[in-house]
Order: C-alpha cells, then structure tokens, then sequence
C-alpha cells in the first residue's frame, strides 16, 4: 500500500496550488472523472509483439483466442509495469525480448483520473486536446528496457526504466507512487487451497493485513494483540511450561559464566504489553498472527474441491477490491475457468457483469461459455500476436446485431471465436455432412482449427459481421480468420411445381396479390426472374463479403437438391429408404430426379435430420476413394471446404460440371 504520508502530500499540493499556475487549469477541470482505467497498451519487441497496440474497454475486457495467440502476454505486460498487490514479484527477463531484439517497450495510458489522483500524480501527467479549447490530463507510464553489458564486469544485464510522458520523456515515476496502481492478479491454475493457507507471506495474510482490513484498524489489531499477549501469560504460568524453563535456565547458566545469569521464558512477542510497543512491533506481532489464519469453506471436516476452493481465493481478493473504494483496481485473471464447472463459469461472469461495473478487468479465456455470456463489445480476439476488440467501433456490426447475438450466441457458437477458420451453415444437414465431407476428402476441419457454426437463415450476416472492420475505423487490419457462409440459392426450378400433368412437382405457385402486389412465392421460381434479379439476389446474401469473408451460395436450389444433382442420387435414395429397391424407377433426368429426391426429403418433416445422418453413414464408402467423391459433389461445397483447410492439388480431380 502507499505510505499515507505521500499521498497526503500529494493531495494537499493538488488542492492548494492556484489553478492558474497549475498544470490543472479551469477546462481541464471539467474532465475530472470518477474511475482512472487503463485505456491503451502498447508494446514494442515484447516476446510475440513487434508492434502492438490495444484500447481496452472501461469495464471489462475479455481476451479470447487460440494458444500462443498473445492472451497470457497482455496481462503479464501490464502486471510488469505495475507491479501486483501480492508478494509475488515479476521482473523483465532475457526470454522477455522478440528474438533478435535487445530492447522493449511498454507504455500504459490511463485516462479519467479522479480529483484525488490528478493531486497524487500531478507532476507525471500530460495535458491532450480533446477540443480547441479543452484539454484532459492523462497518465503515461512507460517501462523501456534494454539489455546491457556491464563495463567493468564485462557481464550482460537488463535494465529497466519506467518513466511518464507521451514520449516516455516525462520524470521518472517512483515505486511508492506506483504501488498506488498495483494489480490483482489471479494465475491460471492456481493452488488456492496454498494461497489460503497459514504460512509466511501467504496470500491470505497479506489481504488481512491490508489498510483496508484488519491493520486498518487500530482497535483490532490491539484486541487480537492483546488477545493472543494474554494467552501466552497464561501459558507461561502453566506449571509444565514453568518446569521446562526452569530446565533449560539450569542448563543454560551452567553453560555460561557465573557473572551472567540468564532467566529465559516463552513468549510470542516478548515481554512488552501492548502499550509498550511501538509501531513496526505492533505490526510485525499483527503479520505473525496473521500468518497463522487459515481460510476453509466450512468446519464440517469435508474436503473441497479446486473449483469450490478456487472460488472462496476469487471472493478473497474481491472483498479486498471492494474495500479498497479510494483506490485504482484493476483485475487481471487468467483463464477463470480452470477448476469450475459451466455453471460456476457463468455465475462468476454475471458477478462481474452485474455487482462490479466501477471494476476494469482483463480475463484471458479458453471457455466458449464465458465468451457466449460476456458482452459481445467486452470480447477482444486475439490472433497470431494481434488483438481485434468487438467494439461497436471496430466492427461491421449493428447495435440491432450486438443484441441479437448477445441473445442467441450460446456456447456451441462460441467456438467461432477460438478458431483459425469459420464455416456458418444454416441447417442441420450442412452441419451434419459438410464434415463428414471434408473428412472423406482428406480435410478433416479440426486439422485446420475450423469451427462449424449453424445458424438460422438471415442470421447468418449477423455472425458474418463479426469478422468485418468497421469501414469508418481509423485502423486498415482487420481478423486473420477466413469466414466461409454457405447458404441456399433458394431458387426452385420449373420442374418442382405442382401440376395435373407434373407427378413428381410438390411446390405450388402463388401468384402475388392483385391490388397490393403483395404475397406470393413468384420470388422462388427460376422462370420468373431475369438474370439480373437472380445476380442481384446473390449479391444481396453475399453483401458483407469484404476482407476474408467469403460467400459460398448453391449452385442449385438447396444443398440437399445439389448432391442429388452432381452425383449423390443414388446415396441420398439408399439414406430416405434404407435401400436401392425402386432407384431404377426414378427419372434418368438429374433435374427431375433430384426434385423427386427432394421432395421426399420435403414430406419426412422433423424426419429430415435423420437422412442426413443415414447418409453422413452411407458416404462413409467414399474413405479410400476422395477423388471419386470429389467428382460427385457440388462446386460450391467443394470451394467452401477449399477456402477454409487448403487448396487441393492440381493432379486431384476436378468435380462435375452439369
């Protein structure tokens, strides 16, 4: 904690100094906040970052991504330059450095200093434009470090300097100054059960032992002293304890000479009562009795697990945030999911959502069910050592889209944001065959990290959007993640309409309304559109296509219609009645055919998914012969699977062009 006296100080030359001659005229004032949060990070030559930079969000801030993609590197920048309230110490080290660097830097800016920090860290800040007239003060601190050889010792070393200042040229900020912006920070995996035992420095100890708790206050602490300076008097006058002194002061004066003689006695803080002791006594009696408390879930004798114990260290540690009000809190956690179950995961997400909206957090995540509760703008993706935050700001997304997919994006979707490559499908025969698919042709989706994402209809440009800049956003990068959307041309052919002369049409025509114009189904039917209406409807399912998302639309009506078309009829027919009986039957036609197969597909209603099962089954023939199932199969699909694992080589065959 920082030392009263400076932060005193501190105050007192914030408040008395004229405005007129401080740092803090009179429009500064008016951008006085009431919560300091680190509002950018960036980093040169730090172990992946070459040059990295990243706004965060005022409350929280969840990274999520793949391994290595950067998560664990974030945080531990910001614990390096601020240090933690735990005893732990973390230092610059030579692994620390990109490869072939010699230098790093890191630079955090805070923004929306209360009155009672513009006073405490009054000589480090920078004053900003935000208008013509008007200015804010920030706070700039800044950690460069280079590695050195020693002169004289001929030795490398590493040395650090953090200083304030846009351009790292401000004074240099010292520790007790900084101990003020000093972190809680949760490690991933950690041993709670350790953190909350008895011990020297525990963790346990350190939080009762904060101004805020129990060293906070003076008439505690001389009750617990006093307390525990009584008990040992009365150990002292038990007659065993008494017998064993007297022991070991024969022993003792028998050793020594006769001009000293020794009285030696039990004591846990010696011989001074509570008024005699002065204030580093008083407080190293507190610490030592500190260090003897425990903290478990209930007395019962049951043995808890990691998640329960792991939860009761969390409670801990935001007890002491909670106490803290006066001062800056920041909470980086490290993968809070480890030891707790999906309902736990949300139950801790919630709480920081709901009971802690002054708290900034950055939490690094592996979890799909953290990232489907968490707010969609809280997410930031991170990605090859790059972060892409989900801010309104920076996406191609509406404010109608953030809360429909803060609805309906659960934790199966979620996966979308752990990938290297996405597939959105819109049914349940996609998502049950185009693996499958991939598979047979030697791309097994979970080779290429490529997560399956189905969704519904429209939707679909919904979860397209996520992976689209803003086209306004100042910043030209944009998510690393190909997007494949495979959807349907939904355009039914002449030969699927019901007529007296057509027995295998199951699709009736409706014409539009006569008065309104309104109504029908005119808008399905191929023969009723022009070229340029049905080039138009594809343009209008691939509209947010940009970057790398990418629109894959049938090249027939459905996706169930084109593998009957391209060469699946024969399969499809075996999976709608469990054999070829009758198949000679059907028309030699392919496109009458496939009306004839989809329509049965059409009548089995909530049956449908249970043929795409029986065929994923059936297709499972084609496991040694890729090429021959690559022939049989519709372009697009082929394209969509291309686009998100890798091309195909040019000595594979191409598929059927009908």
């Amino acid at each position: 904690m920082i030392q009263f006296s400076v932060l005193s100080f501190r105050i007192y030359q914030y408040i008395k100094t004229d405005y007129s001659e401080s740092k803090l005229n009179y429009t500064q004032l008016k951008h006085i906040g009431e919560n300091m949060y680190l509002s950018n990070l960036k980093i040169n030559n730090f172990r992946q970052f070459e040059d990295f930079s990243l706004a965060l969000n005022k409350g929280l801030n969840l990274l999520v991504g793949e391994n290595n993609a950067g998560k664990s590197s974030v945080i531990d920048a910001v614990r390096i330059v601020l240090d933690t309230t735990s005893v732990e110490w973390m230092s610059i080290k030579s692994t620390d450095f990109l490869s072939g660097k010699n230098e790093l830097y890191i630079q955090l800016k805070f923004e929306d200093l209360s009155a009672r920090e513009l006073g405490l860290f009054l000589e480090y800040l920078t004053n900003e434009e935000v208008t013509t007239d008007v200015s804010k003060s920030c706070l700039y601190i800044n950690l460069s470090a280079n590695i050195t050889i020693n002169p004289f010792k001929k030795t490398q070393f590493i040395k650090t300097e953090i200083r304030s200042g846009l351009s790292n040229d401000g004074p240099i900020i010292e520790r007790d100054i900084r101990e003020y912006l000093a972190t809680t920070y949760l490690k991933p995996l950690r041993d709670a059960e350790v953190e909350l035992s008895a011990g020297r420095t525990s963790r346990l100890s350190q939080i009762l032992g904060s101004n805020v708790s129990l060293a906070g206050d003076e008439r505690a602490t001389q009750r617990i002293i006093e307390l525990l300076i009584r008990a040992t008097q009365a150990i002292q006058n038990d007659s065993s304890i008494q017998m064993t002194q007297e022991k070991i002061s024969t022993l003792l004066n028998s050793l020594t000479f006769k001009s000293n003689i020794f009285t030696p006695f039990l004591s846990l803080f010696g011989s001074k009562e509570y008024t005699e002791m002065s204030a580093p006594e008083k407080t190293f009696a507190l610490k030592s009795i500190l260090e003897k408390l425990s903290l478990e879930l209930n007395t019962s004798g049951i043995k808890h697990g990691l998640g329960y114990n792991s939860l009761l260290f969390m409670a801990t540690e935001l007890m002491l945030i909670r106490q803290e009000e006066d001062q800056y809190s920041l909470l980086l956690v490290e993968e809070p999911e480890a030891h707790l179950h999906p309902q736990l995961q949300l139950k801790f997400i919630n709480y920081l959502r709901t009971e802690n909206s002054k708290l900034q957090c950055i939490l690094s995540t592996h979890s799909p069910v953290l990232s489907s509760k968490a707010p969609l703008e809280s997410l930031i993706l991170m990605q090859d050592g790059k972060a892409f935050p989900l801010r309104k700001e920076c996406t191609a997304l509406s404010g109608d889209d953030y809360i429909f997919l803060e609805k309906f994006l659960d934790s199966t979707k979620a996966n979308m944001f752990f990938a290297r490559g996405i597939l959105i499908v819109e049914g349940i025969a996609e998502m049950v065959l185009i693996p499958k698919i991939a598979e047979l042709l030697g791309r097994p989706l979970e080779d290429y990290a490529v997560s399956l994402v189905n969704v519904n209809g429209l939707s679909r440009k919904r979860y397209a959007k996520v992976y689209r800049s803003n086209t306004a956003s100042t910043s030209p990068s944009h998510l690393p993640i190909k997007v494949g959307c495979v959807t349907d041309l939904d355009l039914w052919p002449d030969e699927a309409e019901a007529t007296t002369s057509n027995s295998y049409g199951f699709k009736q025509k409706i014409q539009p309304n006569e008065t309104t114009g309104r109504g029908g189904n005119l808008q399905h039917w191929l023969n009723e559109l022009t070229s340029e209406q049905i080039n138009q409807k594809k343009n209008s399912k691939a509209e947010f296509d940009g970057e790398l998302v990418k629109t894959f639309i049938s090249n027939d009506w459905t996706f169930e219609f084109c593998l009957a078309k391209y060469g699946l009829s024969e399969e499809l027919y075996e999976a709608l009645h469990g054999n070829l009986i009758g198949y000679e039957d059907l028309s030699t036609d392919a496109q009458i055919r496939s009306v004839q197969l989809y329509g049965e597909i059409e009548n089995k209603g909530d049956g449908k998914s249970e043929v795409s099962y029986l065929l994923a089954k059936i297709l499972s023939k084609y496991s040694e012969r890729p090429s021959e199932l690559r022939s049989k199969l519709p372009p697009y699909i082929i394209e969509a699977i291309e686009y998100v694992t890798e091309e195909f080589s040019n000595d594979e065959e191409m598929p059927n062009e009908h």
